[in-house]
């Protein structure tokens, strides 16, 4: 396991870091605008690139073609696709690491004060990676590797989409139900912890279809 998790970082190294610094870059700048809507996107910036990053291995792989070549290793095929999540979520703790990193700067070095709305977004933000995820591994396993671009272009629209229509459906809900509840709250940990399982949901529905899928 150890081998394949280093083979996926070495496919896509450079673009690891230099996500990462992009998104600390951009992150930094739009805190100073301390700007509750600004904070937003700054919590988004890191963990959506670092996302897209992790996506970007199955495309790799599919050019250099080693998703062909792995299927020839002593490894299971279980395997195989545990990897591919297992390193989704190490490069996606990354990029919440830079964001909390971030936060602390702004607070330490610049005495920035970061509204909640920061924590919220971050939950957002984390929800819609779970989304890109738990549609664009299965997707591609069906698909093939070939089409590992396009379908993780689709599962960031769906990422997007999802949420602002959670977000209409949870408006249209009656607020008598949640009175006394803090509504931003609510929402932003239901639609992270929803999509959180299904993210779960996706693996073991992965690995059936890769067990079964024909090279």
């Amino acid at each position: 396991m150890k081998g394949l998790i280093l083979n996926q970082y070495y496919s896509v190294e450079k673009s690891i870091w230099g996500y990462a610094i992009l998104g600390f870059i951009l992150s930094m700048v739009l805190v100073f605008f301390e700007n509750p809507a600004f904070q937003r996107v700054a919590a988004f910036f890191p963990v959506a690139f670092m996302a897209s990053v992790a996506l970007e291995v199955l495309q790799q792989e599919a050019k250099s073609g080693w998703s062909k070549y792995v299927l020839t290793l002593p490894v299971k095929r279980e395997r195989v696709v545990q990897t591919h999540y297992l390193f989704f979520g190490m490069i996606t703790f990354l990029g919440l690491l830079i964001t909390c990193i971030t936060y602390l700067l702004a607070q330490l070095l610049f005495g920035i004060e970061l509204s909640i709305s920061y924590v919220y977004s971050l939950m957002n933000i984390l929800g819609i990676t779970f989304t890109m995820g738990f549609i664009s591994y299965p997707l591609t396993y069906i698909l093939g590797t070939e089409k590992a671009g396009v379908v993780a272009m689709t599962g960031f629209g769906a990422g997007i989409g999802l949420f602002f229509l959670s977000a209409l459906i949870f408006e249209l809900l009656p607020v008598k139900a949640f009175q006394g509840m803090n509504l931003d709250l609510l929402f932003s940990l239901s639609f992270m912890t929803i999509n959180f399982i299904l993210f779960i949901i996706s693996y073991i529905v992965s690995i059936q279809v890769y067990k079964r899928k024909e090279f």
